[in-house]
């Protein structure tokens, strides 16, 4: 055993000593000594050779009485506790001994701190206390005194701005906002009329009426929807043919699913439910089983893998934890041990990816919905021996669970499921679907037997004439499965009338299968005539390409005779049982039962006393308005992770947030009408020595955009974009020819597009933060793309003729007028080219669309 793990007294789990230490060093900030961030703090080594077990490695007296608080509380807390008191014996306080750099469980030093130290300590005493793994407890908006405030949101910024010398930017000017905003909430810039009339309205409520439009834009789904998709790691099917790898066929739905709950104002606890359990919840509600997607593109070949995904990126999506970390040993940082994460494995442990028909299609490799159910009750979860799968711990099953250290109430009920959710077959459309498919194929069978009434091969009329037969008693036999599966359905089971009509429908089964046969080999045989005569004549002209077509027309059909041969032999077998009610149902069922596990996983997540949901969520927004989160690192909220840089403000937007119903719309609205969104960008040389990184948001920071919107906007500025919404996913070869939004172009492993990825896009494994490069072959990229050319093109094409030209080609392209040093230069460039008018115009315009004020939102 490794003395990165031991038993702390009084509890009955492992604890990580280096979660101990991190939570140490936290509770003094930067003040804490690094000659005290070492295990020697708490704990005295009894053997030179090294440490096994806790014996081996005991507490000092300062470690002893630290572990007798109990573990069922933070180590901050017991810190509090004893701070005063002198558990060595020297004479010295513990606070003090640890300001001053002294182990507070050794007598034999003894220091006491700097009066300086202890003065900043107490400053750091007073600070907002960061405590995410405690439920969200709405802090006390801070009084300031600037009437630049706005907002609640404003008063948290402004607060920092006070303590630290800042000054606010002024308001950004009316057509720069619009355009951030516009970009921000739906993706694509602000229209020329737009800019004009928010430009000309002076009324009160100018802003609002912007924001709530823009909400209101079902722009704002597709936009929002593939910065979702980043963090729950959107990704459509990966595979070769009939082959599988990675996520699921279809999982465009559950993109649409996104796009439209966001444009719904679907709560985001409401979104957790259903795409954690949607299948247990509504199990019969087609349009939310979408939802179950998420856990459809976790689909991996490996189980292990599989289960490591869903584990690992499900704690980071929504909780901001990397417990993947403790799959092979106690997490190193966070209260998390390696139980824990088994036990939230057990969690999923039961789920199965299956695709369901949809109406209108009956083959669900061209269209199906990929959704999740439990395919056992009884599965069983191990913890793996420092993670390897090789090496189960046989000796205990690990029960589902959620990490103590979260608290919060996790219990689980069975789910017992309506029928057409273990046997979908039985929906009403698939039968209509299948019907109409039976009808269609009598229709058919009938049509070529007239067609080859008067043919002399005495073969074909045969062949024809099975197949009518075939086809007519494959529809007689669906037609005597529904009328059983209907008295089932009344609850008619082992009735009379039921037992007729099952023993009915085991005639009309084995009938049609018989026809069938009968039909398939006459259709082999005459394949076989009919290929020997033309391989014949093929080798007689020596035609070797014919001969070549022949021989495979010949194998395939001598392969079809052996498949109906025995075919036939399996149906003349079971005419001879005797008719009973034992008939083979239409299709395999599912589990009539789910563990409930899901459910319980989803009502713990969205539990108000959850402390990371909101939190992580609300992050997610903040860092998407502002280029950076209050926590930057947005998919670590422990001890590994950066602090934030806000933390009241983060605390204030989770509980409003809870508050607003999980309202996305809500929170985005308080956001963009803050007065510290609406700052100016430029920056200002006095804040910059104080604040370099705008880490406390003196000014709004300048993003360029994703490399989606740049491709959207392309098309958007030019009047090419077709705004046609949903639907499969658009194959990326096509992406330059594609006039649909991006969002709706595949992404999936060695399925990317070009464009988008050199302006940083998505990655398909993860992609929780986007960093955004600089490199030369993005400014290549955006001036030699189709996508360009054909925008300066057109727009040459629709601008005016005239003295405006400039005036409307700056504010479609750059949502602002040009400057007077900019005129000047398009001018004199028009003026001195000679040509095409228009021609001229789209290479100017093709400068503008690479203008950095093009791709840039400030």
């Amino acid at each position: 055993m490794s003395l990165l793990v031991l038993l702390v007294p009084g509890t009955e789990t492992l604890l990580a000593t280096p979660a101990n230490k991190a939570a140490l060093g936290q509770a003094f900030g930067d003040l804490f000594p690094a000659r005290l961030d070492n295990c020697a703090t708490c704990h005295v080594r009894a053997h030179a050779d090294g440490a096994e077990t806790l014996e081996d490695f005991p507490h000092n007296p300062f470690g002893d009485r630290l572990a007798k608080l109990g573990a069922n509380r933070s180590i901050e807390e017991r810190l509090a506790t004893i701070a005063t008191e002198d558990t060595d014996g020297d004479g010295v306080e513990n606070r003090d001994e640890i300001l001053a750099g002294s182990r507070p469980g050794d007598s034999s030093v003894t220091a006491a701190p700097d009066p300086e130290i202890l003065t900043a300590f107490a400053k750091f005493e007073k600070r907002y206390r960061w405590r995410p793994f405690e439920p969200v407890a709405r802090p006390e908006v801070p009084p300031v005194a600037t009437s630049w405030v706005r907002g609640p949101i404003d008063a948290f910024i402004a607060a920092e701005h006070e303590a630290r010398g800042l000054v606010p930017r002024p308001e950004a000017s009316r057509e720069t906002w619009l355009r951030r905003v516009t970009i921000d909430l739906t993706g694509l810039a602000p229209t020329p009329g737009e800019i004009r009339a928010f430009l000309a309205d002076d009324s009160e409520n100018a802003y609002e009426e912007i924001v709530d439009r823009l909400l209101a834009s079902p722009r704002y789904g597709e936009r929002w929807g593939r910065h979702w998709m980043d963090v729950w790691r959107y990704s459509d099917w990966t595979g070769y043919r009939a082959e599988l790898r990675e996520s699921a066929r279809h999982i465009w739905h559950w993109r649409d699913w996104i796009v439209e709950s966001l444009n719904d104002g679907l709560g985001y606890d409401e979104m957790i439910r259903q795409m954690m359990a949607a299948d247990e919840l509504y199990p019969e509600d087609e349009s939310r089983l979408r939802a179950t997607g998420y856990l459809a593109r976790n689909y991996h070949r490996n189980r292990d893998q599989w289960m490591d995904d869903v584990v690992t990126h499900t704690s980071q999506a929504f909780l901001g934890l990397t417990l993947g970390c403790s799959k092979c040993h106690d997490h190193m940082y966070d209260p998390l041990p390696q139980r824990d994460y088994f036990a939230m494995r057990a969690i999923f442990e039961p789920y199965q990816v299956r695709t369901d028909r949809v109406p209108g299609e009956l083959d669900v490799m061209k269209v199906g919905l990929p959704r999740a159910y439990d395919a056992s009750i009884e599965s069983k979860t191990y913890l793996l021996e420092r993670g390897d799968e090789r090496f189960p711990v046989k000796d205990e099953v690990i029960p589902p669970g959620t990490p103590p250290s979260l608290g919060g109430k996790f219990s689980i009920e069975e789910v017992k499921l309506p029928t057409e959710a273990f046997q979908p077959w039985r929906r009403d459309f698939v039968k209509k679907d299948l019907l109409a498919d039976r009808e269609r194929d009598l229709a058919e069978a009938k049509t070529a037997r007239e067609k080859l009434a008067d043919s002399a091969d005495e073969g074909d009329r045969e062949t024809a004439r099975l197949r009518v037969e075939a086809a007519e008693s494959k529809r007689q036999a669906l037609l005597a499965e529904f009328a059983v599966e209907a008295l089932e359905a009344e609850g008619q089971k082992d009735s009379d009338a039921w037992k007729t009509a099952a023993r009915e429908t085991f005639e009309a089964q084995r009938v049609a299968a018989l026809a069938e046969a009968r039909w398939q080999l006459a259709s082999g045989e005459q394949a076989k005539a009919k290929a020997e005569a033309s391989l014949a004549k093929a080798k007689s002209e020596k035609d070797s390409s014919a001969q070549s077509s022949a021989t495979r027309a010949l194998t395939q059909a001598k392969t079809k005779i052996t498949t109906a041969k025995k075919s036939l032999a399996a149906a003349e077998e079971r005419m001879k049982e005797t008719v009973s009610v034992a008939f083979p149902p239409r299709q395999k069922n599912y589990p009539n039962r789910s563990t409930g596990r899901r459910t319980a996983f989803a009502a713990w997540l969205t539990e108000d006393r959850n402390p990371l949901t909101a939190r992580v969520a609300m992050n997610q927004v903040w860092m998407r308005h502002f280029q950076h989160g209050i926590v930057p690192t947005p998919n670590e909220f422990g001890a590994n992770g950066r602090g934030p840089t806000h933390p009241a403000l983060l605390d204030w937007l989770a509980a409003e947030f809870m508050a607003q119903d999980w309202s996305l719309k809500a929170m985005h609205r308080q956001v963009v009408l803050s007065a510290t969104y609406r700052q100016d960008g430029k920056p200002e040389t006095r804040n910059l020595a104080i604040d370099p990184d705008n880490e406390f948001l003196w000014r709004m920071p300048s993003r360029r955009m994703e490399g989606e919107i740049v491709r959207d906007n392309l098309l958007w500025v030019a009047g090419r974009l077709d705004e046609t919404r949903g639907g499969p996913d658009i194959p990326n070869t096509q992406a330059q020819e594609s006039q649909r939004r991006s969002i709706y172009l595949r992404h999936a492993h060695e399925k990317l597009v070009p464009f988008v990825q050199i302006f940083d896009g998505p990655k398909v494994t993860e992609c929780y933060l986007r960093h955004e490069s600089v490199q030369p072959h993005q400014a290549l990229a955006l001036h030699n793309s189709p996508l360009t050319h054909l925008a300066a093109g057109k727009l040459a094409a629709d601008l005016p003729d005239s003295e405006a030209f400039l005036d409307e080609a700056f504010l479609r392209l750059l949502g602002r007028g040009p400057t007077r040093e900019e005129r000047a230069t398009c001018e004199g460039f028009l003026a001195s080219e000679t040509g095409d008018p228009t021609r001229i115009r789209e290479r100017l315009l093709t400068v503008l669309l690479n203008h950095n004020d093009f791709v840039t939102v400030r």
